[in-house]
């Protein structure tokens, strides 16, 4: 209902910034959608959110090299990062 600032320049930046981010989500929740069975092309950041950035991982060192480590039963992890 009522822009963040006080003066059109930055309301103008808000906006602009805003728009950008939407686009960019859309553009990846569109192809990732294709692999991830609980995402749905038309799902809110809520349930982007649920199945991907609330995820326990922990970096382990093992053989030289840090490894991620994901703590979940979610098996398209390794769909959608691993081409």
């Amino acid at each position: 209902a009522h822009l963040p600032f006080s003066f059109m320049a930055e309301n103008m930046a808000f906006m602009m910034v805003t728009a950008m981010l939407k686009n960019f989500y859309l553009y990846l929740v569109r192809h990732i959608s294709d692999k991830v069975k609980p995402l749905k092309k038309t799902s809110r950041l809520k349930a982007f959110i649920l199945h991907f950035v609330s995820v326990p991982a922990k970096w382990v060192r093992t053989g030289r090299q840090n490894v991620l480590n994901l703590y979940t039963n979610k098996n398209y992890y390794a769909e959608v990062f691993i081409e």
